[in-house]
């Protein structure tokens, strides 16, 4: 129902998703949770295409060609989002807190609505193609790299040896 009248005002249809999904989430917990146990299953194949579809955009020759760029562009994000999230948390939250490090850590990358909006700007012509392949690429590597970023920030903090997995 939110997809058609979205779509119909012509607004994208993943706002129409989002405005579902908030208003399942205001309904209670119970049914929230009763909702998620039901889609979960649906949700992980859904992700797995999601992911496999945004692999089918990325061309290794691109990513071969710009590996110096790629590198030095995701570095920047991931620093830079790091030091602001740091920053505005330690701010919020104490400078002695350790979930600054942590959160700041998860925060770093860069999400995977960037391929929704990407995506958007592609069809409308609003990106290159090279802009489209550059912001996939960086997005993708950062995803990569933000579990070893948390890891890494939990190794510091003492919390847990790095590339420790839960038995």
């Amino acid at each position: 129902m939110f997809v058609q009248i979205t779509d119909r005002t012509g607004m994208c249809m993943e706002l129409g998703c989002f405005l579902a999904g908030l208003v399942v989430s205001s309904q209670g917990r119970e049914f929230s949770e009763k909702i998620f146990n039901t889609i979960e299953p649906v949700k992980d194949v859904f992700s797995a295409v999601f992911f496999a579809s945004i692999g089918f955009h990325i061309f290794p020759t691109f990513v071969q060609q710009e590996c110096l760029m790629l590198f030095v562009l995701t570095y920047c994000v991931i620093a830079c989002k790091f030091i602001v999230s740091s920053g505005v948390l330690a701010f919020l939250l104490g400078r002695h807190n350790k979930a600054t490090w942590v959160v700041a850590a998860g925060l770093a990358q860069i999400s995977e609505f960037s391929f929704v909006l990407s995506s958007r700007a592609r069809r409308l012509k609003l990106l290159s193609r090279e802009a489209y392949l550059l912001i996939l690429s960086v997005t993708t590597l950062s995803l990569v790299l933000a579990p070893f970023l948390w890891q890494l920030s939990l190794w510091r903090l003492g919390l847990q040896t790095v590339y420790s997995y839960r038995k």
